[in-house]
């Protein structure tokens, strides 16, 4: 049976036809007999008016500098044409390039045809498709159904794809911070594979949310903290009236307290606060089979309505904590002030909610580490940061504004007051 599939595709099988500049311009696509090219289906189906539109517009350049055909006088005269591409529709398309030159022999570019070879559109339109967690190595077959016609294989396309995502990382760590009006920052560290890398998210006035850096290190140790903080302070972060959201890791705790006093009440010059679930994860555990006998007071403790009715909730937390298990009454008096002080920035309800954990930049990791997954092998650490930069950005526009955002700007002003300048030397650590 195969043998007789192979004999008849044989047998009808015809010559492949090419399409002419003629035939594009005389919309002679149909009377073509027997199969044709994929160039030709392109040109034929899939953008004829474009195609047209677009050498009528070379033929009329070529008119102009040239004359009407068969009549002398002009500088310049008609050369032919030769096989050439142009992008359009955001792909790159096979074109016959109409050609002049001058009576001395030197060749007249069209500027039609230069205007339509600009490859920032081929680029964005790779940059865009790779969005789509197209898998680079298999771009030929998935994105550009008909690459072959075009000629683009892996290694151009990683080329593009590489110069089109190049400009992400200077695009994410030099942006000026200081017209965002960023307050509130949440710092977690996340690590892919081999490359571990310390984020920051910021939330401006607005309630938008944005990446505001990434600082690559293998763990989220303290020197490594500062040099992110440090950075955003120069790209334009405030360097007073600032509100901390972290998990609680013993370096981004130590860099804050060298750079703002948060451990300070006089001398801070930023809040700090530690995410409550993560808390209650490490007093769960200490506590084992009993920690339901604290989980309700736990939670009362960020709910209460007031900084009085937390310090009363927090006194009777203690005494059960004491009784049940001293380590976890230990875990949680490390954190009590940072798990306090959310209510002394009377914030409201929704506000509350949003800074008493780090789910918002976990929601940021677990988006970047989707679109990222698909990479089975790092290069180097440029290849790693021009991905991690463009899927921060990309994640970037997918996050939702913060709910209750409207109470933000009462927000800072409560952060200036609590938290102001009071030319703290950020070189010296906090006694």
């Amino acid at each position: 049976m195969a043998n007789v599939l192979k004999a008849v595709r044989k047998i009808n099988r015809k010559p492949l036809k090419h399409a002419r500049r003629q035939d594009v311009l005389e919309d002679k696509f149909e009377g073509l007999d027997g199969p044709i090219d994929t160039q030709h289906l392109l040109i034929s189906t899939l953008l004829p008016p474009a195609i047209k539109k677009f050498i009528k517009e070379c033929e009329r350049e070529v008119e102009h500098l040239c004359g009407e055909r068969y009549k002398h006088g002009k500088q310049n005269q008609r050369w032919g044409d030769q096989k050439g591409s142009i992008v359009l529709a955001n792909q790159q398309v096979a074109v016959p390039k109409l050609r002049v030159r001058s009576k001395a022999g030197i060749e007249v570019p069209l500027k039609t045809y230069e205007d339509f070879q600009d490859p920032r559109l081929f680029d964005q339109a790779v940059f865009t498709e790779g969005l789509k967690r197209v898998s680079q190595r298999d771009y030929e077959k998935g994105v550009m159904k008909i690459a072959n016609s075009f000629g683009f294989k892996k290694s151009s396309v990683s080329r593009r794809w590489i110069k089109a995502t190049a400009g992400k990382i200077e695009e994410l760590q030099k942006r000026s911070l200081k017209e965002m009006d960023i307050r509130a920052i949440f710092i977690d560290g996340k690590r892919f594979r081999r490359h571990g890398v310390i984020i920051a998210l910021g939330v401006a006035s607005d309630g938008r949310k944005f990446v505001l850096g990434i600082f690559q290190a293998d763990s989220e140790n303290h020197e490594s903290c500062l040099e992110l903080l440090n950075d955003l302070e120069r790209r334009g972060l405030p360097e007073a009236g600032l509100l901390f959201i972290v998990d609680g890791g013993s370096g981004l705790n130590k860099a804050l307290k060298i750079k703002y006093a948060c451990d300070d009440k006089r001398r801070r010059r930023a809040i700090r606060i530690r995410c409550h679930i993560h808390k209650w994860r490490n007093i769960e555990k200490a506590l084992g089979d009993d920690a339901h006998k604290a989980s309700a007071l736990f939670w009362g403790l960020r709910d209460a309505k007031d900084l009085a009715e937390a310090k009363v909730i927090s006194d009777r937390l203690e005494s059960v904590l004491r009784d049940l298990n001293m380590s976890a009454l230990e875990s949680y008096r490390e954190a009590k002030e940072d798990l306090l002080v959310i209510h002394e920035l009377r914030l409201s309800r929704q506000l509350k909610r949003l800074f008493s954990t780090t789910n918002p930049i976990e929601s940021l990791n677990s988006l970047i580490e989707e679109d990222m997954r698909r990479v089975k092998k790092w290069k180097d650490s440029e290849h790693f940061q021009r991905w991690l930069a463009t899927y921060c950005l990309h994640s970037e526009k997918k996050m939702r504004r913060v709910r209750g955002f409207q109470a933000l700007p009462g927000l800072w002003a409560s952060l200036r007051s609590l938290a102001e300048d009071k030319q703290f030397d950020s070189t010296q650590e906090a006694v």
